[in-house]
């Protein structure tokens, strides 16, 4: 029982995960693009805090999963229009989600922080590269 109720929390964040990435993708525009990544990275991260808090692990993990995604698509859409004023605010954002990742694994469980701290480490990438856009001339 325990097994097809975690198959299905799965499934169900995976098809959000795709519908929320094909969004992004149809926006032709790349800056609005960016700006949409980063209010869905915002959002997806508040929602797993939330699910951290109550205890679902999994689902935590799988919000994480669609910040990283949506933050992926940000730096690729800037990467295709190179205006370093679009990278700063994108790398302010991530730095403030890299400050709310900090207290979000303060809270969570030692033998539950897998994904967390990946994804900690996933953020440290991104805002490396939104830097490197910065100071790309």
């Amino acid at each position: 029982m325990y097994r097809v109720v975690l198959l299905i929390v799965f499934a169900s964040c995976t098809a959000s995960a795709q519908s929320f990435l094909a969004e992004l993708k149809a926006e032709p525009n790349m800056a609005r693009r960016a700006e949409k990544a980063l209010l869905l990275a915002n959002s997806a991260f508040d929602s797993a805090h939330d699910s951290y808090n109550k205890g679902h692990i999994r689902e935590g993990d799988a919000q994480l999963d669609d910040m990283t995604s949506a933050l992926s698509e940000c730096v690729q859409s800037l990467e295709q229009i190179h205006k370093p004023g679009l990278y700063k605010k994108a790398e302010l954002n991530v730095s403030t989600l890299q400050r709310k990742m900090v207290g979000l694994l303060d809270d969570i469980a030692l033998q539950e922080r897998g994904w967390a701290e990946y994804t900690n480490r996933k953020l440290d990438e991104i805002h490396d590269k939104l830097l490197e856009g910065v100071m790309r001339k």
